[in-house]
């Protein structure tokens, strides 16, 4: 790890030159991208893993899940556990570098891939990549694949991918979420994601860091807080249905969201914009702190039991979107005073 980060420290910055703070800054951000990005493709191999064992389950009983049910019942339901364990937390990994893949045009489209694209339902956004399945079909644009494709289909959101309805704890009761789910897609959709992983690690360690691609990720992914929360109130956090985001509350992807904004901004951007103007840098950074605070506060509410009516999920979305929109004004503002071009 030393030796990685020692050789970043040295590497020049494409497009615009830096100085040693900047470049420091640069590489850190750099470092923990990366760092992610490994500790993802790690869970999600282990995911696949997962997947390849209930696959092999079902496909020993010649894909009959009642008959696989009667007779590995205990075994599938703590496989369910397990899959669904390690989808969380491949999920939190990604989640927590978002703020920086999404943002940065050379890794923008693996956001689309993995955990925000749509299957061509609208014009823009759409995750482009077709996903083979073991029995050899092969989907086309099948959207992306955390919120997409697995989480839907792991707890049981997605009827079609429900192949039987099950007592997985045991509890003599079959509430909605215990079910066995369709295990060619599930482990299909567990191929990719470790693919599609290995992909981005790759493309982020080619990157060259730099002022530009920094600016833009910062512009581009912190407005998009409004529409995270408008995601959390239609959850079932909020309505009280399961709908999308069943795992965990959307508050969580959220937090670790802007914070790689802030992250980008106080290590990569906080040195340039300081520089010229402290005033504007010393707002950025209060702005990023609201901002954070807001989110933070809200999420810990939540997980302590308040209960959030759509009407105040509204407001606190309204609230953060001024708060986002504020900071993006002052970081448009810096990035013409250092005559930077926003890409995207």
């Amino acid at each position: 790890m030393a030796v990685a980060l020692g050789s970043l420290l040295v590497m020049p910055v494409a497009g615009i030159a830096a100085d040693g703070a900047e470049s420091r800054g640069l590489a850190n951000v750099k470092e923990f991208t990366l760092d992610h990005s490994r500790r993802l493709v790690a869970q999600a191999e282990l995911l696949e893993a997962g997947l390849a064992d209930y696959h092999g389950v079902i496909a020993a009983h010649g894909g009959d899940y009642a008959a696989a049910w009667a007779a590995d019942g205990p075994k599938l339901a703590s496989q369910v556990a397990a899959i669904r364990a390690l989808w969380l937390e491949a999920s939190n990994h990604y989640e927590t570098i978002e703020g920086i893949v999404a943002g940065l045009p050379a890794t923008a489209k693996y956001d689309l891939i993995l955990d925000a694209g749509n299957p061509g339902t609208d014009a823009e956004d759409v995750a482009e990549y077709d996903l083979p399945l073991p029995d050899g079909n092969v989907l086309k644009r099948p959207g992306n694949l955390f919120h997409g494709i697995t989480e839907p289909l792991f707890w049981g959101m997605d009827e079609k991918g429900v192949k039987l309805q099950a007592d997985l704890n045991g509890d003599g009761k079959v509430t909605r979420g215990e079910m066995l789910f369709d295990a060619n897609l599930g482990l299909g959709a567990a191929q990719a994601l470790a693919l599609w992983s290995k992909a981005l690690e790759a493309d982020m360690a080619a990157w060259k860091p730099n002022r530009e691609d920094a600016f833009t990720s910062v512009v581009v992914m912190t407005p998009t807080v409004g529409d995270y929360f408008g995601e959390w109130k239609e959850s079932q956090f909020i309505s009280g249905e399961i709908g999308a985001f069943v795992a965990q509350s959307r508050l969580t992807d959220v937090q670790g969201i802007m914070s790689g904004c802030r992250k980008m901004y106080a290590e990569a951007l906080s040195p340039v914009v300081a520089e010229s103007d402290a005033d504007l840098d010393s707002r950025i950074k209060a702005g990023f702190e609201e901002l954070l605070a807001l989110v933070e506060d809200t999420r810990a509410r939540e997980a302590a039991g308040t209960r959030f009516g759509a009407e105040e999920a509204d407001a606190l979305g309204n609230e953060a979107q001024d708060i986002a929109d504020r900071i993006v004004a002052m970081v448009l503002q810096a990035a013409a005073k250092a005559e930077v071009q926003i890409r995207g």
